[in-house]
């Protein structure tokens, strides 16, 4: 019976990744898959392999063989960057370890040999494009749903309320005091050491403050 790890990801706090859990212990129940070790994280794709310890952890159990395969749904959910699914792929692969697609009917990525097949490179290969493109569609969506947003007088982010300045003028009492006496922003930049957008904020509250 083959070992298996199973790695599961999803992108958001509002996503649950108990259904892709459900689904690949089933898949591999089905294959006669053992699994050994279960990998879930929620962060999104686009993260580093530094800023990602679910590949982090994968990595080094894959080195001390602890299991011979990894079953994911989806490409995807390795990344969303071609060169980095590449990365990874390559290195479970040093390690003899393949990767199994769900989606793509079980797809090995190694044949049973140990070898890529053509075939297979070929299908991962244009799997991971699309992961890209997806990803960079997504991104030109949020970009043009701000600006759609914003031309219509939305307010994006976090608006700015009482007790946002009154935290503001707190955290900031000699900066203030400073500016209320006259100094420039440029030198309560410097004794302060805050910047410069710090240091116009706080001038406009005081001012602000000073005329209600």
């Amino acid at each position: 019976m083959n070992r298996v790890c199973l790695f599961i990801r999803v992108s958001t706090d509002k996503q649950d990744y108990q259904r892709q859990i459900l689904e690949l212990n089933e898949f591999c129940k089905q294959k006669s898959f053992e699994v050994t070790e279960t990998i879930a994280t929620k962060i999104t794709g686009t993260k580093t392999f530094d800023e990602r310890e679910d590949l982090q952890r994968l990595f080094h159990l894959a080195a001390k063989k602890q299991f011979d395969k990894v079953v994911v749904s989806e490409l995807s959910r390795i990344g969303r960057n071609a060169k980095d699914i590449r990365n990874t792929i390559d290195y479970l692969h040093s390690k003899r370890i393949a990767i199994v697609f769900r989606n793509l009917g079980g797809l090995e990525s190694l044949d049973d040999r140990g070898n890529e097949s053509f075939v297979t490179n070929i299908i991962i290969a244009i799997y991971s494009e699309l992961a890209q493109e997806e990803k960079r569609i997504l991104s030109e969506r949020i970009k043009s749903g701000l600006v759609s947003a914003r031309h219509k007088g939305k307010q994006i982010g976090r608006p700015e309320g009482k007790q946002d300045d009154e935290t503001l003028l707190k955290k900031y009492p000699r900066l203030a005091a400073d500016l209320r006496k006259g100094f420039s922003l440029g030198q309560c930049q410097k004794l302060h050491d805050v910047s410069r957008n710090t240091a116009i904020k706080v001038r406009r509250l005081c001012m602000n403050h000073k005329s209600a």
